[in-house]
C-alpha cells in the first residue's frame, strides 16, 4: 500500500545515509490505519470512449482485506454505472470499474483526469491522461496523427501547436486513429486556419484535401476536395475508407493563395476477429434488477484483433442490447492499446437475459458485418422484499421431550426463500441471519444464487439447520384466554403450571430488504413499480424474537437495534438507539425485513388421563348385532400437544372373540396439537401513548386513511402472529367397534396405546358390549 511504501522507502533513505538498520513500517509508535490504493490501466486514453479499468484496493488497519462500499468518483468522462460517482462494494479487498471520456459529450475530457476513491476515513486517487487520437502536440511532435510527416514538408515549418504557411498557423487532424480497411468506414479530416500574427480564426479561406488512399466520397475515385473554413477558421471533409485495401494514406492539406501544404497519415488497419473478453475478472456473472440497488451495472469487454491475431487499437463499436427490456448499454467505445473496448451494461426492472452485441461500427451496414455477441447476463432479483420472504421448517414438531432428562437430539432444515418486490427470486448470493428462542440453529447462511440463464427451484433459497442440542427448555408462558392448560400451583413445591405454548420455540430469520406495499392502492391508483406516499404498506417493528407471544419486546428477549429512519425528519441520517422499536409509520426501503417460525417440543403421551385423555361418556359402549360404533378420542402430551411423526400411530385390542375392533387416526394428526399460529398483515392504527390496535385483516383495495401521504402515518399494516386454541388437543383419532354377525352379548375391554419411534404409551382401557 502506499502507506508502507513511503514508511519503507523513507527508512531506506534513512539507513543508507546513516548507516543503520530500520525497523517494520508501523514502528515508532503509530497507530495503523485503513489504506485504499487507486490503479488505471492503461494510464492514457483517447477522447473518442476508449476505456480504462480501474482497481481499487483496500485493506483494513489490522490487515485484513477491507469490507464494506467504496465511493469512485471523476471530475470529467463517466464510470462504468454511466455518472461521475459510483459506489462499489469491495470483495476481498477489492472493487473494480471502468472509466471512459468521449469529448464529443464532455469538453472537460482532455488533459489529466484526477480520479478519487473514498474508502471510511482513507482517501486515494489516480490520473489518467485523455488525448485526442491526432497526437497533434504530444511532446512537441508535429500536428499529424503518430506516424504522420514532419508537417512541414513543402515549404512548412513546425510552429509547436501547428505549422506555419504564410501568414498562417495551421493544424491538420483527423477524427479516429485509424480507419478500417476494405468497410465504407470514415472519419472527418479537419485542418484549423489561424493568422500567425494575433492568432484569429480565418474564415472563407479556401482549402484543397488530398489522399493517396481512400476517397472524399463513399465510392472511390475522389482523391482531392476543396473546402472553405467556416467563421471559426475550421475546415472539415469526411474521408472514406471506400473499400480500399490496407495500407498508409497520406493526407496533404493545401491553402490557396499560400505557399506550401500540411501533411499527416492515417492507417488503413485490416482486423480480423472480434470476440467477446470472457477472462476479465471485472464482468459480473449476474446482475440485480435497477430498482434492487444491487450490482445492478457491469462492464462487459470486447477485443479486436487482426490476422496474425495482434491487438489493434483504436477501432469503435457499437454496442445494442437485447433479450432483458429495459437493459442499455453504453452505445460506443474504442479499441484501447490491448485492442479492447468496453461497455457497460445497466440493468432495468424486468428479469431476464440481455445479451450485448457488439460491431465494428464501419461495417455496418456492410456484408458480411463484423460483430459478436457476449453468452448472456442473467439480470435477477437483487434486493429482498418483505412481501417474498417466506420462512419454513421442514418438520415443526420435535419429539424433543422423548428423554430423560430432555433434550432429546433432533433436528430439522429450516428455509427462507427470498424474492424482489416483483416476485422474482433473489438471483444474488443474500446473508440470512437466523435467532432462536431455544436449541441452536446454523447462522448466518447465504441463499442460494443463480447460476444458469433462468432461475431453479432453489434460488434464492437459504437453508439452515435447526437442532435441540442447544439451550433448553423454551420460555415457560402464562396460557392466552381459550387456552387449555394445567393451572399451577401455590407454595414452595408448587407446579408453575403447564400450556401447549410453554414448549413452542419460536425462530426468526432476518435479511436485510425492505418493506412490502402494495403499488396502486389507497388513493393515488398509480401503479409504476415503486412505493408512493398514500399507497398502504407493512410496517416492521425491529426483529425480535418474541418468545412469550404478545408482539412486543419486554425484557430478556433478543431483538436487533437497527439503524432506523425518523419518519418526521426522514432527511436525517437513520440512527440507533438501543432499545426495541416497533412499526415506525414510514415505509422503509432500507431496512431488517424478518419472520417468524414456531417450533413445537412434544413427548410421550400423558399418564395424567383426567387432563390429557378424552373419551365419550357412556361406558360401556354397547355395540349391536351387525353395526360399527364410533368411538371418537384424543390424547395429549404433558403439555396438550401431538405426537411427533417419528414412527406415531395407534393400535387397538379386544378381549374376547366377538365382533372386531380398528382405529384411524384424524387427518394431520402430528401437527402442533395445542394450538395453532396464522401469519397475518392487519389494520394497525398507532394510539397517543405510541401503542397501536390491531383491527381487520389488512384490505389493500380500499382507500387509505386521511394524512396516509404525510410520514408518520398512523393506520398502516403490520405483521402479526395469531394464536388460535382448537377444541380437540393433541392426538385425535377414531375407534370404530365393529358388532359381532350373530346374536350373543358379551362384554370386552378395549386396549388403546399409541406407538413411537422413541417410546411407547401406557395402555388404556375401556368396557365394551357386543350384543
Amino acid at each position: 500500500m502506499q502507506r508502507s511504501i513511503f514508511t519503507a522507502s523513507a527508512c531506506l533513505v534513512l539507513a543508507l545515509a546513516i548507516g543503520v538498520a530500520c525497523g517494520g513500517d508501523e514502528g515508532g509508535g503509530k497507530t495503523p490505519k485503513d489504506d485504499l490504493s487507486l490503479k488505471a490501466s492503461p494510464t492514457r486514453i483517447s477522447d473518442q470512449g476508449e476505456s480504462s479499468t480501474l482497481t481499487v484496493t483496500a485493506e483494513s488497519a489490522d490487515g485484513a482485506p477491507g469490507t464494506g462500499e467504496v465511493v469512485i468518483t471523476t471530475p470529467a468522462g463517466l464510470l462504468a454505472n454511466g455518472f461521475k460517482e459510483e459506489t462499489l462494494s469491495l470483495e476481498n479487498g477489492q472493487a473494480t470499474t471502468t472509466f471512459t471520456c468521449a469529448k464529443a459529450s464532455d469538453a472537460k475530457c482532455t488533459g489529466a483526469v484526477r480520479i478519487a476513491a473514498e474508502w471510511k476515513d482513507a482517501t486515494a486517487s489516480v490520473t489518467v491522461t485523455v488525448g485526442s487520437t491526432d497526437g497533434g502536440t504530444d511532446g512537441g511532435s508535429d500536428g499529424g496523427t503518430d506516424g504522420g510527416s514532419d508537417g512541414g514538408t513543402d515549404g512548412g515549418s513546425d510552429g509547436g501547436t501547428g505549422t506555419t504557411l504564410g501568414d498562417y498557423v495551421v493544424t491538420l487532424s483527423t477524427g479516429k486513429a485509424l480507419l478500417i480497411a476494405k468497410t465504407g468506414d470514415q472519419t472527418p479530416v479537419t485542418l484549423s486556419v489561424a493568422r500567425k500574427n494575433g492568432g484569429d480564426p480565418v474564415p472563407g479561406q479556401e482549402v484543397t484535401f488530398t489522399t493517396n488512399r481512400g476517397s472524399f466520397a463513399p465510392a472511390a475515385g475522389t482523391s482531392s476536395i476543396k473546402v472553405t473554413t467556416n467563421t471559426s477558421g475550421i475546415a472539415s471533409t469526411p474521408l472514406y475508407a471506400a473499400n480500399m485495401d490496407p495500407g498508409l494514406a497520406e493526407i496533404t492539406a493545401a491553402l490557396t493563395g499560400t505557399p506550401g501544404s500540411v501533411k499527416t497519415t492515417l492507417s488503413f488497419t485490416a482486423i480480423s476477429t472480434l470476440v467477446y473478453d470472457t477472462t476479465n475478472k471485472a464482468t459480473k456473472a449476474l446482475i440485480g434488477i435497477e430498482s434492487s440497488g444491487r450490482d445492478t451495472t457491469t462492464p462487459l469487454f470486447f477485443k479486436v484483433t487482426d490476422s496474425a491475431q495482434k491487438p489493434v487499437p483504436g477501432v469503435e463499436l457499437t454496442f445494442t442490447v437485447s433479450g432483458a427490456a429495459q437493459a442499455n448499454v453504453t452505445d460506443k467505445a474504442v479499441t484501447n492499446a490491448e485492442g479492447i473496448a468496453s461497455t457497460t451494461l445497466r440493468a432495468g426492472n424486468t428479469v431476464g437475459v440481455a445479451i450485448v452485441k457488439a460491431t465494428v461500427t464501419a461495417t455496418i451496414g456492410s456484408t458480411p458485418e463484423l460483430s459478436v455477441s457476449h453468452p448472456g447476463t442473467p439480470i435477477v432479483g437483487g434486493k429482498p422484499s418483505d412481501r417474498g420472504l417466506i420462512v419454513d421448517c421442514v418438520r415443526k414438531n420435535l419429539g424433543a421431550l422423548h428423554a430423560t432428562p430432555p433434550p432429546r437430539t433432533l433436528s430439522t432444515n429450516c428455509t427462507a426463500a427470498l424474492s424482489d418486490r416483483f416476485g422474482n427470486p433473489i438471483g444474488l448470493p443474500t446473508t440470512v441471519q437466523w435467532y432462536p428462542e431455544a436449541g441452536k440453529i446454523t447462522s448466518p447462511v447465504d441463499s442460494k444464487p443463480q447460476t444458469g440463464t433462468t432461475p431453479s427451484a432453489d434460488t434464492g433459497v437459504a437453508t439452515t439447520v435447526f437442532s435441540t442440542n442447544g439451550s433448553f427448555p423454551p420460555f415457560a408462558v402464562p396460557p392466552m384466554p381459550g387456552e387449555l392448560h394445567v393451572a399451577a400451583e401455590d407454595g414452595p413445591t408448587g407446579s408453575q403450571g403447564r400450556n401447549a405454548r410453554d414448549m413452542a420455540v419460536t425462530v426468526i430469520a432476518v435479511v436485510g430488504g425492505e418493506e412490502d406495499f402494495y403499488d396502486g392502492s389507497g388513493t393515488n391508483g398509480i401503479v409504476n413499480g415503486r412505493w408512493d406516499p398514500g399507497e398502504w404498506f407493512v410496517d416492521l417493528g425491529e426483529p425480535l424474537v418474541d418468545r412469550n407471544d404478545n408482539g412486543k419486546w419486554d425484557p430478556g428477549e433478543f431483538f436487533i437495534d437497527t439503524e432506523r429512519i425518523d419518519c418526521a425528519n426522514p432527511n436525517a441520517p437513520a440512527t440507533k438507539n438501543d432499545k426495541w422499536d416497533g412499526p415506525n409509520g414510514c415505509w422503509d426501503s432500507n431496512t431488517q425485513i424478518w419472520r417468524p417460525i414456531h417450533i413445537v417440543y412434544t413427548g410421550p403421551l400423558s399418564t395424567d388421563l383426567s387432563r390429557q385423555l378424552w373419551l365419550p361418556p357412556g361406558q360401556p359402549y354397547n355395540v349391536p348385532v351387525g353395526q360399527t360404533v364410533q368411538v371418537p378420542f384424543s390424547w395429549s402430551d404433558a403439555y396438550f400437544n401431538r405426537l411427533s411423526s417419528d414412527g406415531a400411530g395407534f393400535v387397538v385390542r379386544r378381549s374376547g372373540n366377538r365382533g372386531s375392533v380398528n382405529v384411524v387416526s384424524d387427518p394431520g394428526a402430528f401437527a402442533y396439537g395445542g394450538f395453532e399460529i396464522a401469519y397475518e398483515s392487519r389494520e394497525a392504527t398507532t394510539q397517543p401513548d405510541g401503542s397501536f390496535v390491531l383491527g381487520e385483516i389488512c384490505n389493500t383495495g380500499k382507500p387509505t386513511p386521511p394524512d396516509s401521504s404525510t410520514s408518520p402515518v398512523k393506520t398502516r399494516c403490520v405483521r402479526n402472529s395469531r394464536f388460535t386454541f382448537p377444541s380437540v388437543v393433541g392426538n385425535s383419532g377414531t375407534i370404530n367397534l365393529v358388532g359381532a354377525n350373530t346374536a350373543g352379548a358379551s362384554p370386552s375391554t378395549i386396549d388403546l396405546q399409541a406407538n413411537h419411534a422413541f417410546s411407547s404409551s401406557i395402555i388404556i382401557q375401556f368396557p365394551a358390549v357386543f350384543e
